[in-house]
């Protein structure tokens, strides 16, 4: 099996721009990735081992964020600005997030 290497993945689109974020290791403390101005979609990629909470523009947890399993993606059109992460005590996830200005 080959491991994901996002830094070279092509992500094909009709977008004018696109903006790429790397929050880094998220962990138990939550993790807030902005992009420079609002973004009209997202891809979001957890690459870790354990699953991601996210909550867009808005603090998140556990228990109200949205559950990106491990290994996984997401992606939709959604107006947003700022990207709230979050993983449960004693797990992490190592994310990838691109957003995209459409035409």
């Amino acid at each position: 099996m080959t491991r994901i290497r996002p830094e070279i993945i092509k992500v094909f689109t009709a977008s004018k721009g696109k903006e790429i974020l790397r929050p880094g290791t998220i962990g138990a403390t939550e993790v807030v990735s902005s992009f420079s101005q609002e973004m009209n979609s997202v891809l979001i990629l957890n690459d870790g081992p354990n699953p991601v909470y996210i909550d867009f523009d808005s603090t998140v947890t556990t228990a109200t964020g949205m559950k990106i399993p491990a290994k996984a993606w997401w992606s939709g059109d959604v107006p947003i600005t700022s990207i709230h992460l979050i993983c449960e005590s004693g797990n992490t996830a190592e994310v990838y997030i691109i957003g995209f200005l459409l035409a």
